[in-house]
């Protein structure tokens, strides 16, 4: 395949071919480095309005609304963006301006392929096989990245949501006495009901037991503590170092602090533990570290505290459709807090104002 091309024409071709991903990985570069080198008289962002106008049957946005939503939806495609470029070879001679149109690539693409992306970009779904005796069991790993969600349904019909930078893995086919999946990060689960064949989310440092019931597990490696929040239903909790177990009821919360072994059982709103998979970010008085970790993982960026004082500063709000520059603009305004935001490397230095 040879992209030796500079014309309108051309360069509106090879876009289209971007567009619904008919160019093999191993071209891609070669394409990305043509549509960056474009002529100036080549005008990509005129090119991708009219290819919006062409094969979208969405209204098309004018010049503002078009920007706002091309913001809104980056929680959605930090994933792609770095994958294009991890599978790049020569990935680090790359130069500034190749990474922008693949920034620039993307986000369009995602306004255009919003259905393809949510069923099939927003995650990866690798098959392992094992071999157990005389029959293989396949499992499927599904990984949802930074600054994104994951709604699927399982084999049983058991939905899932994964939050970012979470992974599950689950075998293509329930059989034995139990239903056996493997949670690493956090997940919210509404389980279809079986009496005789209990649903079990397994972490490194629980096992949470269901029938039909909905339930929250939040049990990212990084965290020390590993919390369980139950919505309907009944679920059994398992400490895997020492066997104890407690049950909870609708609206209770379990916290295992990892750093002291022990397990406290509380009664919560549960809407502040899965509202995320809702598309938002509730906090009641939480202190700003906590909020900070939050962030990070909601918009894929990095936060410094500048300031010990700051750590502990108590905040209240609720964050949907905000995008990060309106945030931090909410914040400056709201807060003693003023921000200081490096788009390029998503960087976000916070200080007393």
């Amino acid at each position: 395949m040879c992209f030796g091309m500079r014309t309108k024409i051309e360069i509106e071709k090879l876009l289209d071919d971007f567009f619904h991903n008919r160019i093999p990985v191993g071209y891609l570069e070669e394409a990305i480095r043509v549509l960056a080198e474009k002529p100036e008289s080549v005008d990509i962002d005129q090119l991708m309005r009219e290819h919006w106008r062409e094969k979208s049957t969405l209204k098309m946005p004018n010049e503002k609304e078009f920007n706002v939503l091309l913001d809104n939806i980056h929680h959605r495609i930090n994933l792609i963006e770095e994958n294009k470029i991890r599978t790049l070879p020569g990935k680090r001679e790359l130069k500034g301006k190749y990474v922008k149109m693949i920034h620039k690539l993307t986000r369009v693409a995602a306004v255009l392929f919003i259905p393809l992306l949510v069923s099939s970009l927003l995650y990866f779904t690798k098959q392992i096989n094992r071999n157990k005796e005389t029959k293989s069991i396949s499992y499927s790993e599904i990984y949802t990245p930074m600054a994104a969600k994951t709604k699927f349904m399982l084999p049983d019909s058991t939905k899932v949501w994964l939050n970012s930078g979470s992974t599950l893995k689950y075998p293509s086919s329930f059989t034995g006495k139990t239903r056996e999946v493997s949670l690493t990060g956090e997940g919210y689960f509404e389980v279809s009901e079986n009496p005789e064949l209990p649903f079990v989310v397994k972490t490194a440092k629980i096992d949470v037991t269901a029938l039909g019931t909905s339930f929250n597990v939040m049990a990212y490696p990084e965290d020390c503590k590993v919390k369980t929040t139950l919505v309907t239903g009944q679920v059994k909790v398992d400490k895997i170092s020492t066997g104890t177990s407690l049950y909870l009821k609708p609206s209770y919360q379990v916290v295992l602090d990892t750093n002291t072994g022990k397990m406290i059982v509380s009664q919560v709103d549960t809407r502040f533990y899965t509202s995320w998979k809702d598309g938002k970010l509730i906090f009641r008085n939480e202190p700003l570290e906590y909020v900070v970790y939050q962030l990070q993982r909601w918009f894929n960026c990095t936060i410094y505290i500048e300031d010990e004082g700051l750590r502990k500063f108590r905040y209240t709000g609720c964050i949907e459709m905000e995008t990060l520059r309106e945030l931090l603009e909410l914040i400056n305004i709201t807060t003693p807090v003023q921000s200081t935001y490096n788009q390029e490397t998503r960087e976000i230095w916070l200080e007393p104002k």
